[in-house]
């Protein structure tokens, strides 16, 4: 089976596209010719055999040979320079006013390039400065903190294979009103690449620098510095623009130097990447592509490995960054919607090798064949296996599948797009994806007729692109929860739109909020251990009220409410029925009440509680409420009285819940009629136990039944029906066993319980011996457990067969006494509450409306 991430699996051979059916039995026919999963779709990408020429595509994208980052910046921890200035001597950090002050008389006004001459102009320059000539960094140590930033500066910038070096250039000082107007650093230096700045502790405000190139701007702001506390740097391409805004207060001092390459090719430095001719061509690749029929979406994979909370755009490794910005400035011009994802690749198969090892059961890695038993024969010990892998390879697959999941847009925001189902068309990759070792693996030995499985999953971001126009089409078609994913960030944008784009997109989201109405699929509640980006479905009715379309909001109620128990109202939807008139939704609220599953009995409960207990006193509300009761009321019995002795999810409803939010709900609005029906039927109903549902309910309605008006209530008879029932039970105490008779009632009448149950029935024997065979041993285990018969079973391993001995236990009366000690405990607090609701001086249900 595939995890809960995995989509509807493919599993009709004759449905495959004919080269994969060809590739499956290829595999088959020889494992040494075994093409990789999707090698083939690979393939056909490059020859331009699929629609809108992958291959280019591929091509396009392998032109963006390095990291896209132009400029890197961080803190780090105050490692002293040793400045000293000539003429000042040694400069104290972090700088101070008066010492600023001096150190400015001693420098001269920084000069900027103009052509080919160096002018000052303090109406573009306006920077104190110093020669490395008049300073030193007297600190042996500084010379290992530039080496150790400039690492950092060559993985941020891509040039990890190149050497660099650091050469000082200036010390520089800036003064509240100091800038520098954009501009672009000449090559001062043969083979310069880049431009380090690192700023000295000194408190000032202001001062930012930003680096531009490519229609892209990064603001850095030093914050390490200018709190006067650590060092901070920047290092950006040398043919950059770049500005420094004005200093609004104190002083920044600043080291600059020239970076350049190590080795001594040439005088050619590297330009910053500019790939804005990749992203036209690819940009010129999708547009046809997004004008072809039948175009659905692109997988792109990226190269390295990422976790499901490791990707993001901040977080992607290398080249990998600078192709995922191409995409999406490519999707950008096509007018096309891009995101980041997690591609996951889930195979089920045959595995082949390690015959040696017969395995029984399911598992990671060899596992022994093993009854887990105390009753076991032998004993045995579990071999030990590779956490990383099963050590089978996969033989012939069955059944696979392809989904994208873990969304994330260009600015590293989460999209909850939830599961979206690929096929293999839509994958352009420049391997397959099943190359390498798997992410996960999971091995399943022999099973009865059934041979060794192997399922697998492989992981690859990817940027996964569709045309705009079709990006309705696409969230729907790949589900509910793809499709409420996409609605929430469009209504976001819709309030923030300006009055001239609001209609238009408004119309938009009513539009695609209508769609995603006529394709809703129930949906199905996740496991505690189900980790997948799963969608909020109670966030839809929200945005429909935020959108404000009545009649979207009363489909909502009609067609989904009814058949989905996995959405609810919100606290908006009252507001929005505040607002329409709350007769406007009766019809459809009257539907989802009287629509009533055991999936959805404890939902329906809670929603009329919400509606019951607002805080207003709006009549036409509570006369809504008030009929919304009834037919509550009359459902509910209808429910519980049809057989359902075989479904396990109405034996498990959680009737203390329910009848806890009804109580509060018909309390809350004074319906004594429908709550006096309510509570007698119940009393009535074998499914409503005296413990579990009804005192449960009041225990936990107990701060409010206080408030509620004394005398002849449905509430106050409820609570006397229970207090008589405890009563009952009370009257004599368990009487503990005179003898060691046991019940000896058996649901089996073989020739092995006969015996039990004759030494059960015994009034003298408190043990017993049965020499038998392990199957007949494990049968009468099954009949003790399952009877709850008052003895213990230990199997004792002497002699052939092993011996079976059964000791009698007084388990049943002193299970009896506990459950007559809770009885007591009960009693008291029922008599307790009584006393308290008598003395009450409420005389409305006001208070109990909060």
């Amino acid at each position: 089976m595939p995890s809960s991430q995995s989509p509807a699996r493919q599993n009709n051979m004759d449905a495959m596209p004919v080269a994969l059916r060809i590739w499956r039995a290829g595999r088959l026919v020889s494992r040494r010719n075994r093409n990789h999963f999707f090698q083939i779709g690979v393939d056909m990408a490059r020859t331009g055999k699929t629609a809108g020429g992958h291959g280019k595509l591929l091509d396009a994208l392998s032109r963006v040979d390095r990291p896209g980052e132009v400029c890197t910046w961080g803190d780090r921890p105050l490692t002293m320079p040793g400045l000293e200035v000539s003429g000042l001597g040694a400069v104290r950090l972090p700088l101070g006013t008066a010492q600023a002050r001096k150190l400015m008389k001693l420098c001269h006004q920084a000069p900027y390039g103009k052509g080919t001459e160096t002018v000052v102009d303090t109406n573009v320059r306006r920077v104190w400065e110093l020669d490395p000539d008049q300073f030193q960094l007297t600190n042996p140590k500084w010379d290992d903190l530039v080496a150790s930033i400039l690492q950092d500066v060559q993985r941020a910038l891509g040039l990890e294979d190149r050497k660099l070096a650091a050469h000082l250039y200036k010390l520089l000082v800036y003064e509240k009103g100091s800038f520098f107007l954009p501009h672009r650093d000449g090559e001062k230096l043969d083979r310069m690449v880049a431009t380090l700045v690192i700023a000295l502790p000194a408190k000032y405000e202001g001062g930012e620098l930003v680096v531009s190139h490519d229609g892209r701007q990064h603001e850095i702001l030093f914050t390490g510095a200018a709190s006067g506390h650590e060092l901070s740097y920047a290092a950006f391409y040398a043919d950059c623009q770049h500005e420094v805004r004005p200093v609004r207060s104190g002083f920044r001092l600043c080291l600059t130097y020239n970076v350049t390459l190590a080795e001594k090719r040439g005088k050619q430095g590297l330009a910053a990447p500019s790939y804005g001719a990749a992203a036209a061509a690819i940009g010129g690749l999708l547009a046809q592509w997004r004008d072809e029929p039948d175009v659905q979406k692109l997988a792109v994979t990226l190269d390295h490995r990422y976790t499901q909370d490791g990707l993001s755009m901040d977080n992607l490794k290398g080249l990998d960054r600078a192709r995922a910005e191409v995409l999406f400035e490519a999707a950008e011009q096509a007018d096309c919607v891009a995101h980041l994802a997690l591609v996951t690749l889930w195979q089920s198969g045959s595995a082949e090798g390690g015959y040696d090892d017969y395995s029984f059961g399911r598992g990671r890695g060899y596992r022994w064949s093993d009854y887990d038993d105390d009753d076991e024969d032998e004993d045995y010990e579990e071999e030990d296996y590779d956490e990383t892998g099963t050590g089978y390879e996969m033989g012939e697959v069955y059944d696979w599948s392809l989904s994208a999941d873990h969304w994330s847009d260009r600015q590293g925001h989460n999209v909850r797009l939830g599961e979206i189902r690929l096929d293999e068309g839509e994958i352009v990759a420049d391997e397959g994806l099943d190359e390498g070792d798997p992410h996960r693996e999971d091995f399943e030995g022999y099973t009865g007729n059934a041979g060794m499985t192997l399922e697998r999953w492989y992981h690859r971001a990817a940027v996964v692109i569709w045309p705009r126009s079709k990006h309705f089409h696409v969230l729907c078609s790949a589900g509910t929860d793809a499709s409420i994913g996409g609605l929430e960030p469009l209504v976001n944008r819709l309030k923030r739109a300006t009055k001239a784009k609001r209609k238009e997109l408004h119309r938009e989201c009513l539009a695609f909020a209508s769609a995603i109405l006529d394709s809703w699929q129930t949906g199905h509640r996740g496991y505690p251990w189900d980790k997948s980006d799963r969608v909020d479905r109670n966030v839809f009715p929200e945005l429909l009220c935020q959108l404000g379309d009545v009649e979207l909001v009363r489909r909502f109620l009609a067609k989904v409410m009814p058949a989905d128990d996995t959405v609810q109202l919100g606290k908006s939807f009252a507001k929005f029925c505040q607002q329409h008139g709350w007769t406007s939704f009766e019809a459809e609220l009257t539907t989802v009440i009287e629509t009533m599953t055991a999936a959805t009995v404890i939902r329906n409960a809670e929603l009329l509680q919400s509606l019951c207990v607002a805080r207003d006193k709006n009549a036409e509300r509570i006369e809504l409420c008030r009929r919304l009761s009834e037919r509550s009321v009359k459902a509910l019995a209808a429910f519980e009285q049809q057989p359902r002795e075989s479904d396990w999810q109405w034996q498990r409803i959680d009737r203390a819940a329910l009848l806890s939010s009804l109580v509060k709900a018909m309390t809350a609005i004074g319906a004594e009629q429908p709550l006096s029906q309510l509570l007698e039927f119940a009393l009535a109903c074998d499914q409503y136990d005296l413990t579990d549902a009804h005192l449960a309910a009041i225990f936990a309605l107990e701060s409010r039944l206080v408030k509620l008006p004394g005398g002849d209530t449905a509430v106050s008879r409820w609570l006397a029906a229970c207090r008589r029932e405890l009563e009952n039970r009370t009257a004599e105490a368990p009487q503990e066993p005179t003898d060691y008779r046991r019940a000896d009632k058996l649901s089996c009448k073989c020739q092995d319980c006969r015996a039990l149950r004759a030494f059960l029935a015994d009034p003298n024997r408190r043990e017993a011996r049965f020499p038998m065979a392990k199957e007949r041993r494990r049968h009468l285990h099954s009949i003790i457990g399952s009877n709850r018969c008052d003895c213990t079973h230990v199997t004792e391993r002497r002699g052939r067969p092993y011996t079976l001995v059964c000791t009698k236990t007084s388990a049943s009366y002193e299970a009896a006494c506990k459950i007559y000690e809770r009885d007591l405990r009960n009693l008291s607090r029922i008599v307790a509450l009584e006393r308290k609701m008598s003395n009450g001086t409420c005389s409305s249900a006001d208070s109990v409306r909060s």
